[in-house]
């Protein structure tokens, strides 16, 4: 709500509904967005991103820019300086995020690279044959369940635990 009560006064003015009292602010008074002066806010620069800093607590104003821009062309005030100063820090910071996040994503691929070896390491020309007996045998038994042949069924589970227990065997590991 105070994020719409703030663009309402930037685009109408501080008094646009007539009912609060009309407020002299300067360019230089603390409560200005001096970084808003300068060209602009680092809040309204990333909002909804997980870089969102939230509303500004200071206040944006136009008619405040258009005096600043003023008194800036004459040379006796400049923010610029601080709007840089600011947009390096969040520079760094999101370089900073960057760089963790592309660490995260390449300890996982190395986890996914040990994972693939060992599985190629372990995958025989025998452990892939007995693996396709597997799955035509389960085929077998989910067509004989479907038929209702349960003692057919019964009798292939059994040849699939026995060639599992087999690739089991060959790949080095105990059946779990």
């Amino acid at each position: 709500m105070d994020a719409m009560r703030k663009q309402l006064d930037v685009l109408m003015g501080a008094n646009r509904n007539g009912d609060v009292r009309e407020v002299n602010r300067k360019y230089f008074d603390r409560d200005v967005c001096r970084l808003f002066l300068a060209g602009l806010c680092p809040h309204d620069l990333f909002q909804l991103t997980k870089m969102d800093l939230g509303p500004c607590p200071k206040v944006h104003s136009l008619q405040l820019r258009k005096d600043y821009e003023e008194v800036k062309a004459k040379g006796t005030e400049n923010f610029d300086r601080e709007l840089e100063d600011m947009i390096d820090r969040l520079i760094v910071e999101c370089e900073r995020k960057i760089q963790r996040a592309l660490k995260r994503l390449a300890d996982e691929d190395a986890k996914a690279a040990i994972a693939i070896s060992v599985s190629e390491v372990t995958q025989s020309e025998e452990v892939a044959q007995l693996s396709k007996e597997i799955k035509e045998k389960m085929k077998e038994a989910d067509i004989f369940d479907f038929e209702g042949k349960t003692d057919d069924k019964i009798k292939t589970m059994e040849l699939v635990e026995e060639l599992r227990s087999k690739r089991a065997d060959l790949q080095g590991y105990p059946l779990a």
